[in-house]
């Protein structure tokens, strides 16, 4: 699943528990949306930034589907001091869409 605000579902006409597309130029997944009052946009510069938050560590074994984790949206970056890379922050697009052929109700 991935989080999004309400301003952002209303935005983008994103339904409640619907099927959604995100994506950015590394690659795409698909899941379904969590409309919330948790997450708001943030304003920068007198605009609104919206927020999409994505869950990475799942606590399971085993292999994943490709297009169903997010490293594949995140770059391939690191911090140069500490060696630490950026799997935290990047930018995205989200776009309401159809459930995946393998998806599980």
């Amino acid at each position: 699943f991935v989080e999004i605000s309400e301003e952002l579902a209303k935005e983008k006409g994103i339904a409640k528990g619907g099927w959604v597309r995100v994506w950015s130029k590394r690659g795409s997944l698909k899941a379904k949306a969590v409309v919330t009052k948790r997450i708001k946009p943030l304003i920068c510069d007198g605009k609104p930034v919206h927020v999409v938050g994505i869950p990475q560590h799942w606590g399971f074994m085993g292999l994943t589907k490709k297009g169903w984790h997010p490293n594949s949206l995140t770059p391939v970056v690191g911090d140069a001091n500490t060696e630490t890379p950026e799997f935290k922050a990047w930018l995205v697009n989200i776009e309401p869409t159809t459930p995946p052929s393998d998806a599980v109700a």
